[in-house]
C-alpha cells in the first residue's frame, strides 16, 4: 500500500511539473520551481540549468550560455565567486561540438574536479540536452557523488522532464514570435498540450489528435502512422477525412526511401507539397492513395528523444501554400504529439509491469506454499533451512519427508533448476511434485531420482534441467544414504576431527539423459556432526568487485563454529555471506539446509 501511495505521489508531482511548464508563458520563470520538484522526485539535492543564449558573450557561466535556474549549488559553484564561473565546462563544450546527443549523458564535472569533497563529494552530473526536435536549447544538470546514485527510474524521469522543458522552451519562444499574429493558434496549441497531458490511453489520445489537427490547420484529412512490428512498414493507427479509411483497410507504407512517410522517418525532416499534381510521381504511389485526390500534402516526423517514433500526415484536396509559420507550428505540434505517444506508451508499459508484478507476487506466494512450512522436530537432531530468491520467483527448492519404514526415517531433498525467473519456477513445481511422489513411494535415493528423471522427461517439453541431492536419514542410528544428480556436494563436518569433507557421489543432472547412472553412498553421522546442503547461489554470491564467496570461505565458517546447532550455523554462514557481498544483489537463488546431531 505504501508503494502505491509513493507511486501516486510521484505521478502527481510529475504531472504538476509538466502542467506548470506547459501553462507558463515565460518558461524561464518556472524553471526554478520545476528543478526543485525534479530533485525532490529523484531524491537528490543539487542541479542547475543553462540556456543557450548567443547574445551572452561574457565569460560568466560560459560564453553562449546563461545560468537560468539552480538549486543547492555546492561551494565550488558559489555564485559570489567569479573564479568558479569564469571558464566553460565540459557539458557546454560537448553541447557546442554536437556531442551531447544521448537522452542523458554522464559527465564528470570539470568545475567540481578540484573539490571532490564538496557537498558530500559531488563529482558527476547527468546532463540532459533540452531539445525541441533536433535543436538544443539548453542543458539540465543533476549532480551526484557517483553514477550509482542514478537509478534507471530516476534517469527515465530526468529524460522525460528534460524533453518537456525543451518543448516548453520552444513553445515559449514560438509564442514570443507569434504573439501578435498567431495568438489563436498559440491558444490552440496550449489546449492541445493540456489535452495530451490528460489522455494517457494511446487509442483515445490518437483519436483526439486526428479530430483536432485538421481543424487547427484548415485541412481535409489527417493520419498518424507508427512502425509495424517488423520495422519494414508504417501502419496507419488512426485517420480522419479519408474516403477509404486506411486503418480499416489495414494499409501499410514502406518504411524506406520509396515512400514520402518512409523518407521522413529516416531523415527526420518534413516533406511539404503545395500541389502534388505539379510534382513528378513518387516511386511508390499505389492506386488507393491516388484515389483520395489529395493535392496539398505535409508529412511531419514525430521525434522523441532524438528517435523517429512515427509520422503525421496532413492533406488537402486543393493546392495549399504552407508558409514558414505553418511548418514551424506543425513541427512544434508534432513534438508534443511524439512526447504524448511515448508518455502513453510508457504508461501502458507501467500498467503492464504492475500487472506482471502482481502475478509474480501471487506466483511467489504459491511457490513458497510448496516449500516445507517448518523443519522436522526430532529428538537428538536439529534441522534448519533458508531460502532466498534472486527474483520474485525461484528455481531452487527443498523438501523434507517422513518416509514409510520400520525405523524412523527422514528424507531430505535440495534441488536447483538451471535457470531463473518464471520458467524455472514452473519447472520447479513439476519437479518437486514428481520427486516427492517417488520419495514417498519408499524407493531409495538413487532409485527415487532415476524414476523422477524418467517421469520429468516424459511430462516436460521444456529444454530445462535441474540438479538434485536426495538423502534418507535414520534418526535413531544416524545412518545416512544419499545420491547426487549433479548438485553441489554437501559438506560433512566431523566433530571428532573438527574438519569438513565433501560428500562425493557420481551422477548427472536430471531431465537430460533418459538412462541416468547414479551412485548411492552410505555414511554414519556421529554425535556433534553437522551436514550442510546448499545451492550454488550461496558460493556464487558476489562482492562489489565481482568476486565469488566460494567454497573455501564456506568451509572456514563451518570449521570455525564447532558445536553449533543447525539454525546457529545458518546464521553464521549468512552473516559471513552478507558481510562479504556488502549488499550486492544475489546473482542466483540461494537455498541452505543444515542438519546437526546433538552431541549429548
Amino acid at each position: 500500500m505504501k508503494k502505491d501511495k509513493d507511486h501516486i505521489g510521484e505521478l502527481t508531482t510529475l504531472n504538476r511539473i509538466i502542467e506548470t511548464l506547459n501553462q507558463a508563458v515565460d518558461v524561464r520563470q518556472v524553471l526554478q520551481s520545476a528543478l526543485a520538484d525534479l530533485l525532490a522526485l529523484m531524491d537528490l539535492e543539487s542541479g542547475w540549468i543553462f540556456l543557450v543564449d548567443e547574445q551572452a558573450q561574457d565569460s560568466w557561466a560560459g560564453r553562449g550560455f546563461t545560468l537560468s535556474a539552480f538549486q543547492n549549488l555546492p561551494p565550488a559553484l558559489d555564485l559570489e565567486d567569479p573564479s568558479a564561473w569564469n571558464k566553460g565546462c565540459d557539458c557546454q563544450g560537448l553541447c557546442k561540438s554536437g556531442k551531447l546527443v544521448a537522452a542523458y549523458n554522464e559527465v564528470r564535472c570539470s568545475r567540481l574536479s578540484e573539490s571532490l569533497g564538496d557537498r558530500q563529494g559531488l563529482a558527476v552530473h547527468a546532463s540532459v540536452p533540452l531539445r525541441a526536435g533536433t535543436q538544443i536549447l539548453g542543458i539540465l544538470n543533476i549532480a551526484s557523488a557517483d553514477w550509482q546514485s542514478f537509478t534507471p527510474q530516476s534517469l527515465a524521469l530526468l529524460t522525460n522532464i528534460g524533453n518537456q522543458m525543451g518543448n516548453s522552451l520552444e513553445r515559449a519562444r514560438l509564442f514570443d514570435m507569434l504573439r501578435e499574429q498567431r495568438i489563436q493558434e498559440q491558444a490552440a496549441l496550449l489546449e492541445l498540450s493540456n489535452q495530451l497531458l490528460s489522455r494517457l490511453d494511446m487509442e483515445d489520445m490518437m483519436a483526439y489528435l486526428v479530430e483536432v489537427v485538421p481543424n487547427l490547420l484548415v485541412a481535409d484529412a489527417c493520419a498518424l502512422m507508427l512502425p509495424a512490428e517488423d520495422s519494414q512498414f508504417l501502419e496507419f493507427h488512426v485517420a480522419k477525412g479519408w474516403s477509404m479509411n486506411p486503418v480499416d483497410q489495414k494499409r501499410q507504407i514502406p518504411l524506406d526511401e520509396r515512400s514520402g512517410p518512409g523518407t521522413v522517418m529516416l531523415t527526420q525532416e518534413p516533406l511539404i507539397a503545395t500541389n502534388i499534381d505539379q510534382r513528378d510521381p513518387a516511386p511508390w504511389a499505389p492506386d488507393w492513395v491516388l484515389a483520395e485526390g489529395f493535392r496539398g500534402h505535409a508529412v511531419i516526423p514525430l521525434i522523441a528523444e532524438g528517435k523517429s517514433v512515427g509520422v503525421m500526415t496532413i492533406n488537402t484536396r486543393r493546392p495549399r501554400q504552407w508558409d514558414d509559420h505553418d511548418i514551424r507550428f506543425m513541427r512544434l505540434m508534432a513534438n508534443q504529439i511524439a512526447l504524448a505517444i511515448e508518455t502513453a506508451r510508457l504508461h501502458q508499459e507501467e500498467i503492464e509491469r504492475h500487472r506482471l508484478e502482481e502475478e509474480l507476487a501471487l506466483g511467489r506466494t504459491i511457490q513458497l506454499s510448496l516449500l516445507p512450512e517448518k523443519s522436522p522436530d526430532i529428538s537428538g537432531w536439529r534441522f534448519a533451512a533458508l531460502h532466498k530468491s534472486a527474483r520474485q520467483v525461484s528455481g531452487d527448492f527443498y523438501d523434507f519427508y517422513d518416509l514409510p519404514a520400520d525405523e524412523p526415517l527422514v528424507g531430505m531433498l535440495i534441488a536447483d533448476v538451471v535457470d531463473k525467473g518464471v520458467p524455472a519456477a514452473l519447472f520447479m513445481a513439476l519437479s518437486r511434485t514428481v520427486i516427492r511422489t517417488m520419495a514417498l513411494s519408499g524407493r531409495g535415493p538413487a532409485e527415487a531420482l532415476k524414476k523422477a528423471n524418467e517421469l520429468i522427461l516424459n511430462d516436460s517439453r521444456a529444454s530445462m534441467f535441474l540438479t538434485a541431492f536426495y538423502a534418507t536419514l535414520n534418526t535413531h542410528t544416524g545412518h545416512l544414504v544419499y545420491a547426487n544428480a549433479g548438485h553441489n556436494r554437501p559438506l560433512w563436518y566431523h566433530a571428532d576431527t573438527g574438519k569438513c569433507q565433501e560428500l562425493h557421489a557420481e551422477g548427472s543432472l536430471l531431465a537430460v539423459l533418459e538412462q541416468l547412472d547414479l551412485e548411492q553412498i552410505e555414511i554414519q553421522l556421529q554425535r556433534g556432526d553437522i551436514l550442510v546442503l546448499y545451492t550454488d547461489g550461496l558460493t556464487d554470491a558476489l562482492n562489489s568487485s565481482g568476486e565469488m564467496f566460494g567454497e573455501e570461505r564456506l568451509w572456514e565458517v563451518i570449521e570455525n563454529n564447532p558445536g553449533k546447532m543447525a539454525q546457529e550455523m545458518i546464521d553464521h554462514i549468512m552473516e559471513a555471506v552478507e558481510k562479504y557481498s556488502r549488499n550486492t544483489p544475489l546473482a542466483d537463488d540461494l537455498t541452505l539446509i543444515v542438519i546437526s546431531r546433538v552431541s549429548s
